[in-house]
């Protein structure tokens, strides 16, 4: 019996080694070569700015390279798709926003599942959306700007960043809540959105800070709205989207997360999640995030799976409602 004791418990002990060695190793030596972080937007928009500033901190602390790589087009809908593909090993990640919850669901069919196909790491935290219009325009205000759109009908256009995109999406919510009419006109680079919109080719844009700031700085672009649910340090006397529709819940910001492939070792995840929420909680992400007009709101991979599930359901709803899945 004793023998047969210390076989049964051999046993087990290596079924314990066989179900936790790899996981136990993996989470020890992982990473052993250069991560790839996958940012779906071109470089120096937003999305690229936090990515960078993420790349670089968790490359200081993990001791190996973290590259951003720009896989851009299609709204995000590329990147996200090229992401959500890779190798679930941990040496691919995303740096993703609200918009893989948003213009997914503007693909027939789509190409990935915004809940299913990632594993989520960490939440890093929120930028809003400025409403801008060039500074020689006869509106000064939001308010002006409502008055000109229902004054000249069929006449008022804006500029959207692609299909899908929360400049497309967010403005449509807006035209339907405050009942205005405004066509839009797609570009494939938000730079010369920024650009018409300040020659007056296009009434107003609502976008990223970062692309537009050097031209409100210089004067050429006025910032007349935010979507924060406070006016922000980069743009102290510009109200928000509440203050001027009278509609205080009403906010228009994109949160940002790291994601992984789904089937990422949880072991990986573990150490990742730990990572991000450092790297988040850094002076260098504080700082870009801050000049995005935005801030850091850390949290788990399970805050940031929350997120995900309740505006993919959200987003899929409201384009439904605005007829944008057509």
């Amino acid at each position: 019996m004793p023998g047969k004791r210390r076989v049964m418990l051999a046993a087990c002990v290596g079924a314990l080694a066989l179900a936790w060695g790899p996981a136990t190793v993996a989470q020890s030596s992982y990473p052993e070569r250069p991560v790839r972080m996958v940012v779906a937007f071109a470089a120096g928009s937003a999305s690229d700015q936090v990515g960078r500033a993420i790349a670089d901190e968790l490359s200081k602390q993990m001791g190996v390279a973290v590259t951003v790589d720009n896989i851009v087009g299609a709204g995000g809908n590329i990147g996200h798709t090229a992401a959500a593909r890779a190798n679930p090993d941990g040496y691919t990640l995303m740096l993703g926003t609200s918009l893989m919850a948003m213009a997914v669901h503007m693909q027939t069919p789509p190409t990935y599942d915004a809940v299913k196909d990632f594993a989520t790491v960490a939440r890093i935290g929120d930028i809003p959306l400025v409403a801008v219009a060039s500074a020689a325009a006869p509106y000064k205000s939001w308010a002006e700007l409502m008055a000109y759109a229902k004054a000249n009908p069929g006449k008022v256009n804006y500029a959207t960043s692609g299909k899908g995109t929360s400049s497309h999406v967010y403005t449509e919510m807006l035209k339907r809540e405050l009942r205005f009419e405004a066509q839009d006109v797609g570009y494939k680079a938000v730079t010369q959105a920024v650009m018409d919109t300040a020659s007056q080719k296009v009434d107003f844009f609502i976008a990223n800070l970062p692309p537009t700031q050097g031209l409100i700085t210089g004067g050429q672009l006025r910032a007349i709205a935010v979507g924060s649910a406070q006016r922000i340090a980069a743009l102290p006397d510009v109200p928000t989207f509440a203050e001027v529709t009278g509609k205080p819940n009403l906010k228009l910001s994109l949160w940002y997360g790291v994601f992984a492939p789904a089937a990422t070792p949880k072991p990986v995840l573990a150490r990742l999640e730990r990572e991000v929420m450092k790297a988040a909680d850094s002076p260098n992400v504080k700082i870009k995030l801050a000049a995005a007009g935005g801030m850091v709101s850390a949290g788990t991979g399970a805050d940031l799976e929350r997120l995900v599930r309740e505006d993919n359901q959200s987003f899929s709803t409201l384009i439904k409602q605005l007829g944008l899945d057509k």
